[in-house]
């Protein structure tokens, strides 16, 4: 399969980011959940310079420039229909599903417990999935960037777009699978663990909880946090990068093996079960099976060879 060319990516990509505003637009109008917009200012005010920077990169010809730069302006244009979209599923309120999930991971054979312990007792392996899964955002905004620098725009508008299907859907299926997660389920506590950094398995219930129980949720910019537990957009991040590397013989091992890091990290660090990290993945496969469709076309197949001419060919 061969890319689209960079100027039709992008403007997909452009009209994905449109349709991904005009959604949680509506979505806000049915839900308790309302944004402070105020508090976004200083965040699209901050693309002014890139915007022009992009304006004279693209008067001068500068192609792999103002990739780089429209880039880097639709990754940030994506974080508040994203965020939002997260808000929105949880404040449905729907029944908690901690019991649903443990007994999935019963089911499955896991051992959270064992897993915790194993890794609390190994000071350089919690060091490693803590700095793993901290690799989050400098992964997904720096490696469609890459891609644009290397001339390769199309497929950096195909990374950005995948993570926006993998985060929309992940936020459609939790709206089903609210929970609190591992730690609060089995009763660990952060002074419980030695070495496991757990702030991230903690950091995000009191926006869950106040997205929950409050009758008029303000959303605001600065005070958010990660409140999906299934399915583990970490987890399926993870996989997206992986898949978004490949292309690049420089990154494709060593961001595989990060990435193998952050997926486990999701479960010590964050709070998750072992089906949040499955589903994850699989939510991440069917956004990269939507970004191929959407951003690659098949190469023509080659022409048949006339019976009439193999003999004179062959000869």
């Amino acid at each position: 399969m061969s890319p689209v060319s960079y100027d039709a990516a992008y403007l997909r990509l452009l009209v994905t980011i449109a349709i991904a505003y005009a959604v949680v637009a509506v979505g806000l109008r049915f839900s308790k959940v309302s944004v402070d917009f105020a508090s976004l200012y200083d965040i699209y005010f901050a693309l002014t310079p890139f915007l022009l920077a992009d304006f004279y990169a693209r008067w001068w010809k500068a192609r792999r420039i103002s990739a780089m730069l429209e880039i880097l302006i639709a990754g940030v244009l994506v974080i508040m229909p994203i965020t939002v979209s997260t808000y929105l599923a949880i404040g449905v309120g729907m029944p908690l599903a901690d019991d649903k999930l443990a007994a999935a991971d019963s089911a499955l054979g896991f051992d959270w417990r064992g897993l915790i312990g194993f890794v609390d007792e190994r000071p350089w392996l919690a060091w490693l999935l803590h700095r793993s899964y901290n690799s989050f955002f400098v992964q997904i905004s720096l490696i469609p960037i890459y891609f644009a620098a290397c001339g390769n725009g199309a497929r950096a508008c195909a990374i950005v777009f995948a993570y926006v299907v993998l985060c929309f859907l992940s936020s459609l299926i939790s709206v089903w699978f609210p929970a609190l997660g591992t730690y609060v389920t089995y009763g660990v506590g952060p002074d419980d663990l030695v070495n496991i950094n757990a702030k991230y398995g903690f950091f995000f219930l009191e926006q869950f909880h106040a997205v929950r129980e409050q009758a008029d949720f303000v959303l605001t910019a600065g005070r958010t946090a990660g409140i999906l537990t299934f399915p583990s957009v970490h987890a399926g991040v993870a996989a997206l990068c992986a898949w978004a590397a490949w292309d690049s013989r420089l990154l494709r091992y060593p961001v595989l093996l990060l990435n193998v890091a952050m997926a486990v990290s999701a479960v010590t660090d964050a709070n998750h079960y072992a089906v949040d990290v499955i589903a994850g993945l699989g939510v991440a496969s069917i956004s990269v099976g939507a970004a191929r469709a959407v951003f690659y076309r098949r190469s023509p197949a080659a022409p048949a060879m006339s019976p009439s001419l193999a003999p004179a060919l062959a000869s």
